[in-house]
């Protein structure tokens, strides 16, 4: 029976010139490297940056020998928007298994990419990032940053409207997730793991439990340093949300348990004199510290409830089991009497 993964994650979200971003600094930061903006006449410097796994661009087979170059490409990306609104790029950020090995890694990635390029026709740059210093050592992600516009063999070119829109964007994106989940847990199955990734929320899965929020670098830095955020708040609340959860269920499944031993006909003389005994000494202790007469009235009703409840549990159960041996009585009579088998 495989087990669910805790540490998967796969979110798309659009890298926007309204929320003052600018995609070359996305991809210098993201792919660890030193690009210079064209639109803003600023060099982005993340060389000295740790932590980059892998890195690698993908485009179509047709494109322009100067789209794999990042800085070209991306510089492009930037300069082909003229809305102070626009999205700029898309970006997929996905989690990765920390036990599988760095090619194992990059190979989910480059299939991953790859899928991108053919759906959409669109330019591909990947990082894989390692752990944080100080954070989860399972963190292992890939940042995929795609353009929004189809990649032809003179440049970029019309945009792809199918994730922009109401209707097809939000399919698209579960499409992308489920995909992502796919091709990870083909690796998992390769790898001979018996843990599995699932794309979908907990509320499609039947679970009752609270999602996390994925940090990200500025709110995990934060983090790091002592600081709280915002994400890292909602995070707390959900984990502390999903402790009092756990602990309700397993409440529940034993008072279930419990119901039904009390509930159920004592097997041998033992198991009734054990039960007896274990009823005796709940009394003696509850009498030696007795707190207030509302307590105990309390209490009296209580008991006379439970004791009520159990006498009629206890009265169908037999009741069940007497008609169940009459029928069985009934039928081999039936039997008997006419001599054949039925």
């Amino acid at each position: 029976m495989s087990a669910a993964a805790s540490w998967y994650h796969c979110s798309v979200k659009p890298v926007s010139r309204s929320a003052g971003r600018s995609v070359v600094a996305a991809a210098a930061y993201r792919l660890g490297e030193r690009l210079q903006d064209e639109r803003y006449a600023a060099t982005h410097d993340y060389t000295r940056r740790r932590g980059v796994e892998s890195t690698f661009t993908i485009v179509p087979i047709d494109a322009p020998e100067w789209s794999k170059n990042a800085e070209r490409l991306w510089n492009a990306a930037e300069q082909a928007e003229t809305r102070i609104n626009s999205t700029l790029a898309r970006e997929v950020e996905l989690a990765l298994p920390a036990f599988l090995s760095p090619e194992e890694r990059r190979s989910i990635t480059e299939k991953y990419a790859g899928a991108l390029v053919e759906r959409y026709n669109v330019a591909v740059s990947v990082a894989i990032h390692e752990p944080g210093r100080g954070g989860d050592q399972r963190n292992y992600h890939a940042h995929i940053l795609f353009t929004t516009r189809e990649m032809t063999p003179d440049g970029l070119g019309k945009k792809t409207r199918i994730l922009d829109d109401r209707k097809t964007g939000p399919q698209e994106v579960t499409k992308l997730r489920e995909l992502a989940a796919n091709l990870i847990n083909e690796a998992l199955a390769d790898a001979n793991s018996d843990i599995r990734v699932d794309h979908r929320s907990f509320k499609e899965r039947g679970i009752e439990q609270e999602a996390t929020t994925h940090l990200g670098p500025a709110a995990s830095e934060m983090e790091r340093r002592g600081e709280q955020t915002e994400r890292g708040d909602m995070n707390r609340a959900a984990e502390q949300t999903n402790a009092m959860i756990a602990e309700r269920n397993t409440l529940g499944a034993g008072i279930v348990q419990e119901q039904e031993r009390i509930t159920s006909p004592p097997n041998t003389a033992d198991d009734s004199r054990e039960r007896g005994a274990d009823i005796a000494a709940h009394y003696k202790r509850s009498i030696k510290h007795p707190h207030s007469r509302k307590r105990w009235q309390d209490a009296a009703l209580s008991l006379a409830r439970n004791a009520f409840n159990l006498a009629r549990t206890f009265a169908q159960k037999i009741s069940r089991s007497w008609r169940g041996r009459e029928q069985a009585k009934e039928y081999k009579r039936s039997k008997d009497e006419r001599g054949i088998d039925l």
